[in-house]
């Protein structure tokens, strides 16, 4: 029995407020480092086809806030839901893909930001001349 009680006391003080700090910083670290490619702030018109909670098919016409090689953040006025599969079709080059729902954010009167992830990243789907990842950094 008191080794339970040894193995509690040192579990307790390896989360000590000492220690918080660091794993805090060390998570916030992993979560800023998720994103794949650069967000480049970039208004598109793009249509969205899917299918509502009682499968019934909806289409809008919506724009996006910001979009990176693998994904878009755009303002949609349907409802969505995250892990839902959609596709969206670029009006510049009328370049289509399946993409799915993976944020839902900022609720606005009628509309709510919603991020969305490309099955692959995809820098030509945005714009011919939009620079991909790398060579933004290059």
């Amino acid at each position: 029995m008191s080794r339970i009680f040894e193995a509690l006391r040192q579990a307790e003080s390896s989360r000590s407020d000492a220690s918080k700090p660091a794993s805090l910083h060390a998570s916030l670290s992993e979560i800023s480092d998720r994103r794949k490619s650069k967000r480049v702030p970039l208004d598109i018109a793009v249509y969205v086809y899917g299918h509502g909670p009682g499968k019934e098919t909806f289409h809008e016409e919506a724009h996006t806030l910001n979009v990176s090689d693998g994904g878009a953040l755009l303002l949609l006025s349907v409802p969505v839901q995250k892990g839902q599969l959609i596709l969206l079709t670029n009006q510049i080059n009328e370049q289509e893909t399946d993409c799915r729902v993976v944020y839902l954010g900022t609720k606005y009167s009628r509309t709510v930001e919603t991020g969305i992830v490309f099955p692959r990243i995809n820098p030509k789907f945005w714009h011919p001349h939009m620079p991909s990842a790398e060579e933004q950094a290059g």
